[in-house]
């Protein structure tokens, strides 16, 4: 028991501040649970509590740092960090010690007691160093920069309070960036936005590459402090921009306006949790559960398991459609929400995984195999991306139509990517991995602080200002280039 105990601590330890205790908790029990089962079998077979023990520990070791493990074997043993080898090496271990166990006449008290004392010793570290960080907060966490913000807002008496709905199609380039970098015409869509009353800014930008850091820009006005190195972007960064986005400033300025605030995207905001689940456990404890066995072996391989003899139906019905599950979910949670009448204005935040891959559908609005979708789990497939964009432009244009419709046109409607195709065409250019779909729609029309060339950080800033007559200053426009860990 102790080694669960030890990992989820250590854990915890490790990425204080972004996991909650009651997530924690959850994922101790399930682990601790399934040590309890292993540990009664293993008590069944042995007769013996110390052999039971023993083994058990080795299992639940090797599941819940296999990543740690793999990575070591790929830097200092190189041909075990094939899983052709390195699980065979594992299956034929423990069946020997399974046969040296069952044989062993003598105890392993000695042995015990030392693991006992290690893990131990191990949990009063971690322990003392959470105690530690209650009293000292960590300064270096990401944060917004104070340059331009703005703490209090302007009363406005005589502006109307219209519903706002922001429509995020991740990773959605501009019309620009796809005509120059794709060879790809999307003037329809502009030409059914302009029809609908949009302005569309032709020349936007995403202020970052990554998801989580052009949002946590869009949705507090600003650039992000504290990202020790844009080379190398740590786990530990992509969870301090979900905790920027949960308590971000727009939504400050829009509930100080007696906005309510609905949530349709897969980001937590304050008092308005993510209604998209991909997982039992919550979304905080993948930081720690991300190197286990059975993560780590999805990831690297799991697509073996999706199609082809190895298919496994129930794994690849929910991992193959999970976005496009998530995406109709969405997209009918917006429609419905549009029809409703409220006390209260409304802001409505959707986030919809499309155009980003898997690509499921075709340019004929096909629907892909399963092979297909599987085998581009990995890689860059332009051809797919572009021809998945005339089945997303049906979506957006259906999800407009709904929205005036049931709106009279009275509903501001924001659409944007968050940032460009991701794919590498130039190695000495990444401008496009910038360029974004944006238009904005206004039931006055009145288009005038809007420019052709609004970045993210003043995507907000420009909005609030004609809606609400504000008076954010326009930030600097800059792109930060952004690298994961390797």
């Amino acid at each position: 028991m102790l080694i669960p105990i030890f990992f989820v601590l250590h854990g915890y330890n490790q990425n204080f501040g972004l996991i909650g205790f009651t997530d924690c908790l959850l994922l101790l029990t399930t682990y601790c649970a399934a040590v309890s089962v292993l540990y009664l079998l293993a008590k069944l077979f042995f007769k013996n509590a110390q052999k039971a023990a023993l083994l058990t520990g080795l299992l639940i070791s090797f599941y819940l740092f296999f990543g740690a493990l793999f990575d070591f074997f790929k830097v200092h043993v190189a041909f075990l960090s094939r899983y052709s080898v390195i699980l065979p090496v594992f299956f034929i271990a423990v069946c020997l010690l399974l046969v040296f166990l069952k044989r062993a006449k003598n105890n392993f008290n000695r042995l015990t007691l030392f693991l006992n004392t290690l893990l131990l010793v191990y949990l009063l570290w971690d322990g003392a160093a959470i105690v530690w960080k209650l009293g000292h907060p960590n300064p270096d966490k990401l944060s917004i920069y104070d340059e331009g913000s703005k703490t209090n807002y302007q009363p406005c008496t005589d502006c109307k309070n219209p519903d706002i709905y922001f429509l995020v199609f991740d990773e959605y380039s501009s019309t620009v960036a796809l005509q120059q970098t794709f060879n790809y015409d999307n003037s329809e869509l502009d030409s059914f936005l302009s029809q609908r009353g949009f302005s569309n800014q032709l020349h936007s930008h995403s202020n970052y590459n990554f998801t989580p850091f052009s949002m946590a820009s869009i949705l507090n006005m600003n650039y992000i402090k504290g990202i020790k190195n844009i080379d190398a972007c740590s786990v530990e960064d992509y969870a301090n921009c979900n905790n920027l986005i949960r308590n971000n400033e727009v939504i400050r300025l829009l509930s100080s306006k007696q906005y309510d605030i609905v949530n349709y995207s897969i980001f937590d905001l304050a008092g308005n949790p993510s209604i998209i689940e991909t997982s039992l456990l919550p979304v905080k404890t993948r930081l720690l559960t991300a190197q286990t066995f059975y993560h780590r072996v999805m990831h690297d391989i799991g697509w073996n398991l999706l199609v082809g003899r190895f298919e496994i139906k129930w794994l690849s019905k929910n991992l193959l459609y999970e976005n496009l599950n998530n995406n109709n979910k969405i997209l009918t949670l917006v429609k419905r929400e549009s029809n409703l009448h409220t006390a209260h204005p409304r802001f409505v935040y959707a986030h919809f995984e499309m155009p980003h891959p898997p690509f499921y559908y075709d340019k004929n609005l096909q629907f892909r195999s399963e092979e297909e979708l599987a085998l581009e789990k990995t890689g860059d497939h332009i051809q797919s991306y572009k021809d998945y964009i005339p089945y997303t432009n049906s979506k957006i244009k259906e999800i407009i139509d709904t929205i005036q419709k049931n709106t009279g046109g009275a509903a501001v409607i924001i659409l944007m990517g968050d940032h460009g195709y991701r794919v590498d065409v130039n190695p000495s250019s990444h401008s496009h991995y910038f360029k974004n779909l944006n238009a904005v729609y206004f039931p006055n029309k009145n288009y005038q602080q809007l420019t052709d060339s609004v970045n993210g950080v003043n995507q907000f800033r420009v909005i609030f200002n004609s809606l609400f007559k504000q008076s954010l200053p326009l930030l600097p426009d800059s792109a930060i280039f952004l690298k994961d860990q390797p």
